[in-house]
């Protein structure tokens, strides 16, 4: 019984100092907050045009993949950002899934769909890697593939 009672405190104190020690423990609700606000306040600036606040929302070394080809700088999504037309169009889907990881990371996903001409539909796949530091949430990678659908009746 003492043996069986030490196993268990054992494997109890490993797995609250695992959690400690690796970060696992976090409030998912508050991280899920803190990104949400972030990922409005980037989307409504690339939205407006206001390239240089959405450039703020990127860590200096961002990966950046364009239907699978990096951007070579942060200074390029700058400029795409600048050229992209604008109002954009309406999306018939627009799916945005936040997923935090610990108290300062998480992912997003978001799944874009608009019409393009009557057989032909475009599906947008983003995904954001979002990391806090200093006290900021800030896009650490971004991917983003573009596609068209044909659409089947």
């Amino acid at each position: 019984m003492k043996n069986y009672l030490t196993s268990i405190l054992f494997i109890l104190f490993f797995c609250i100092t695992s959690e400690y020690v690796n970060g696992q423990s976090f409030d998912y609700d508050t991280v899920k907050l803190e990104m949400t606000a972030a990922i409005k306040a980037e989307q409504n600036a690339f939205k407006a045009g206001d390239c240089d606040k959405v450039l703020e929302a990127m860590e200096e070394n961002i990966t950046f993949l364009a239907n699978g080809r990096k951007a070579p700088s942060k200074m390029m999504i700058g400029k795409f950002c600048n050229s992209i037309p604008r109002p954009f169009k309406t999306p018939t889907i627009d799916k945005l899934e936040i997923y935090p990881l610990t108290s300062d990371t998480g992912y997003v996903v978001r799944t874009l769909e608009f019409p393009k001409n009557e057989k032909t539909k475009t599906l947008e796949y983003v995904t954001k890697i979002w990391k806090k530091t200093d006290g900021k949430w800030r896009i650490s990678h971004l991917h983003s593939t573009v596609k068209d659908i044909p659409i089947s009746k």
